[in-house]
């Protein structure tokens, strides 16, 4: 079984990194802030569909989910933590076993947790 709460959630690191990221493509400070929050809600809507769509089996939305994930992060100049994530979407997509899936969700998870 899989478990996260998105209370884990580091949003403080995300922010700060992705309103890093898109200043630095010179973005204005609003849009930037609008981009960042709304951002930070539609990955916690996708950790949420991650983590249920994996415990009812559901391995295709699963993977739907962690390419989603992967884009969020990646919009958010978090490549590395998307790398992570698409590490996730290709094992459900490759048929991996439940032990691997749950220690590349958790590293993935982790990446992105206080």
């Amino acid at each position: 079984m899989f478990d996260y709460s998105v209370n884990k959630l580091d949003e403080g690191k995300i922010k700060k990194a992705a309103l890093d990221y898109l200043l630095n493509m010179e973005f204005d400070p609003d849009t930037a802030e609008m981009i960042v929050n709304t951002g930070v809600k539609n990955l916690k809507e996708n950790i949420e569909e991650l983590i249920r769509t994996l415990n009812e089996g559901d391995f295709q939305k699963a993977a739907d989910a962690a390419h989603t994930i992967k884009g969020i992060l990646w919009n958010m100049g978090l490549q590395e933590e998307g790398i992570l994530f698409k590490k996730v979407q290709l094992a459900l997509f490759n048929g991996a076993s439940e032990d691997v899936l749950k220690d590349l969700v958790a590293k993935a998870l982790d990446s992105i947790s206080k």
